[in-house]
């Protein structure tokens, strides 16, 4: 006979059906039972599947399901790669084993980040469902049990107050106002280390700012950033610092000794009597303490312990200091100890080091010689290449030089042939000018006169034909006094014949008769014949040009403006540049060498003057030559 005790244990006792006919009908009423429970028990786990939200429920249904809000807060809980880590999911997990285990109740656990630590809290307070849990280190207080429910404290609670390293350690009242002075407090919004740090402003007047950082970072890192700096900390966080080699500096007086750390769930929630079950069960009790000294370290999770129950707290915190620092001592001892070991090992290898090098000099002296023989020949080779590669560069630097006299003879015929140009185009205008008005003259000296028109046109071709194969160089700059009116007066009159025949007019507008400047009256005139040339060139018939000066204290601005067709930005681009074809063409058929702006360029900077065009297609072209007085 299956007879159970009411306690969850089922109890066998095994009756005789001979000899007792009840027996067996009771053997067979029960048969029934256990076949229809077998039939209903999947159907209850089935509607049940999501799982009860009361401990009643669940130990009703067999299956309850919790949902738990968290916060990362390390080392409690946190997310690794997807996976919950820390303290209180560890300890979620031994709840869940513990419940299927003791009540046979399948647990289904929903972990729910919230955004904060205000946040879980106040999802707790205002839920209606027993099965929200709250697990992100909270730390049982009067103010929080009052809207929450607390388990029993699965860990002691000692909060004491860190600064940073080389702070004065306070031991009276006025030390503390003294200590607050400039100082910064760290915190985590909405924890217990706020609420002290609000706590110690009030009670004591302290006047301090605060710096809040999230609860994934670590308040005692954020101290040691500065020497300013203070705050609240766990006191296993700050033990776990003194045995990692940390020197921040605590401050006595301010240890407080809470009620300890629990999970938080609703005030109506009765989840609180399995979870307390647990913490005490014989099982699973020693378990939390695994996964606590896991995170913590057994020797400063059992000294927590022991801090806690001492009568003298900041006694036994101190003590167990200094426990703490003789044991970074004796370790830093002992690797000193093994360095002197590692060192000698060392020094042996080192000998047996330099055992081989020995040998390796005396078959390096032994093999010396030859390399020597090996060495002079090779150096008699390199000579022989050094000279051979010397020569080829004397060279090509007398190629070199031959090829530059060579551009230099033909830039410098170039600039004759084309300088030559102008006065022939006079001769050529002249001869013709000449032969239209003589009418009482033989024809010996009217042959004569057509002649000197033919050579000069035959002349100019060559020029011309020169032009195409040559380019300009420097002339020698001269210094001497000219006349910017004159000046002027004579470019009109060189170029007023060749005006004539296209009816271009050309205006003058000199500036005084008596303003003299001091340059090369070659070179200014072959920049200023050039620009002409190019005006009456590209200007159409019956235009006008304007030639003008203007005549200021330090220097001497020359304008030409004609009607032209103008420089588009193409031309601007490549105007300058020798023997480039703009994209204009001469209006009466006249020749372009292309070469007339690059003489006018360079002439104008060996003046050490300055060349500007004011341009649009279509709208003529005026140019600025700016020459210095002197």
């Amino acid at each position: 006979m299956i007879k159970p005790d009411g306690s969850g244990n089922i109890h066998y006792q095994f009756i005789p059906i001979h000899s007792n006919p009840v027996a067996c009908f009771v053997i067979i009423e029960h048969f029934n039972h256990m076949v229809r429970l077998a039939l209903f028990l999947p159907l209850t786990m089935l509607f049940s599947a999501v799982g009860a939200q009361s401990w009643e429920e669940a130990q009703k249904t067999h299956a309850a399901s919790l949902d738990l809000a968290w916060y990362t807060s390390r080392p409690f809980i946190e997310e690794v790669n997807g996976e919950m880590k820390g303290i209180e999911a560890d300890m979620m997990l031994e709840f869940q084993e513990f419940l299927k285990e003791r009540y046979q109740v399948q647990l289904t656990i929903n972990w729910i980040e919230d955004v904060n630590f205000p946040g879980i809290m106040n999802r707790v307070k205002t839920s209606n469902q027993p099965n929200v849990f709250g697990i992100s280190a909270f730390s049982i207080t009067e103010e929080r049990a009052r809207e929450m429910k607390f388990t029993k404290p699965y860990l002691p609670d000692i909060t004491v107050l860190v600064s940073s390293e080389g702070t004065p350690i306070v031991s009276t009242l006025e030390d503390i106002e003294d200590f607050m002075i400039d100082k910064v407090a760290v915190t985590i919004k909405s924890t217990t280390y706020e609420h002290m740090l609000f706590d110690l402003k009030n009670q004591l007047g302290a006047t301090f700012k605060m710096e809040y950082i999230p609860s994934g970072d670590n308040i005692l890192e954020a101290i040691a950033k500065a020497d300013n700096r203070f705050g609240f900390i766990d006191l296993p966080i700050y033990l776990k610092l003194i045995q990692n080699g940390g020197s921040l500096t605590r401050q006595n007086f301010f240890t407080i000794r809470g009620d300890g750390y629990g999970i938080i769930m609703p005030l109506h929630s009765d989840w609180d009597v399995p979870f307390n079950e647990f913490l005490k069960d014989l099982k699973y009790g020693p378990r939390v303490e695994e996964s606590i000294s896991k995170y913590l370290g057994e020797e400063l999770y059992r000294a927590i312990d022991e801090i806690y129950n001492s009568e003298s707290l900041s006694t036994s915190i101190l003590t167990k200091e200094k426990e703490l620092q003789n044991q970074l001592i004796r370790n830093a001892n002992q690797e000193l100890e093994q360095e002197q070991s590692v060192k000698k090992y060392l020094i042996i290898g080192m000998i047996i080091i330099l055992f081989f090098l020995i040998v390796v000099i005396v078959l390096y002296l032994k093999n010396r010689k030859s390399k020597r023989e090996l060495s002079y020949q090779k150096r008699q080779i390199e000579k022989q290449q050094k000279a051979i590669a010397i020569k080829n560069e004397q060279l090509t630097n007398r190629n070199n030089q031959l090829i530059s006299i060579n551009e230099e003879k033909n830039n410098l015929v170039s600039i004759l042939a084309h300088d030559m140009r102008s006065p022939l185009g006079q001769i050529i205008g002249l001869a013709g000018a000449l032969k239209s008005q003589l009418e009482n003259v033989d024809d010996d000296h009217m042959e004569m006169v057509g002649q000197i028109g033919k050579s000069a046109y035959r002349l100019n071709q060559m020029i011309t034909k020169m032009l195409d194969e040559n380019s300009l160089d420097k002339h020698e700059i001269l210094h001497e006094p000219v006349y910017v009116s004159q000046l002027l007066e004579d470019i009109v009159k060189r170029y007023g014949l060749v005006s004539n025949k296209k009816n271009i007019e050309i205006e003058l507008n000199p500036c005084s008769h008596q303003y003299i400047i001091s340059t090369d009256h070659l070179l200014l005139l072959q920049v200023l014949e050039n620009l002409m040339s190019n005006a009456v060139k590209f200007s159409p018939v019956n235009s006008k040009i304007v030639i003008s000066a203007e005549c200021k204290e330090e220097e001497v601005v020359f304008q030409i403006q004609d009607q032209g067709p103008g420089f588009t930005e193409s031309d601007k681009q490549m105007m300058f540049a020798r023997y480039q074809k703009l994209s204009a063409k001469p209006t009466a058929g006249e020749s372009s060498t292309g070469l007339g702006l690059s003489i006018v360029k360079k002439y104008v900077e060996q003046l050490k003057g300055n060349l500007k065009l004011e341009s649009e297609p279509n709208r003529g072209s005026c140019f600025f030559v700016t020459i210095p007085k002197s």
